[in-house]
């Protein structure tokens, strides 16, 4: 019985060689077809972020630009009221 066994395990670890075989090159293929799409998306992303650049630059700059502005004015507004309390302040201190 043993024979049959060793026959039978022989006959086994061939099939199971196969089929381990069949299973990695199956794999190997999903594998390097995800990569390539994974390339492929890359290359796609890569290509609209660099055509929305122009655009959210314009978009940032205007944005930093209206930010400047309402700064500006608010700082003046502010060295304003400094300037108007300095000049208080002054004549209180000498007087």
């Amino acid at each position: 019985m043993r024979e049959m066994g060793f026959g039978m395990d022989s006959r086994r670890t061939g099939k199971d060689e196969a089929i381990l075989t069949s299973l990695a090159e199956s794999i190997g293929a999903t594998l390097g077809t995800i990569a390539a799409k994974a390339e492929t998306v890359q290359k796609v992303l890569s290509e609209k972020v660099a055509g929305a650049k122009p655009r959210v630059r314009r978009a940032a700059k205007s944005v930093v630009k209206k930010r400047a502005i309402v700064r500006g004015a608010v700082a003046r507004k502010t060295r304003k009221s400094e300037a108007a309390g300095r000049s208080t302040r002054r004549s209180r201190k000498k007087a």
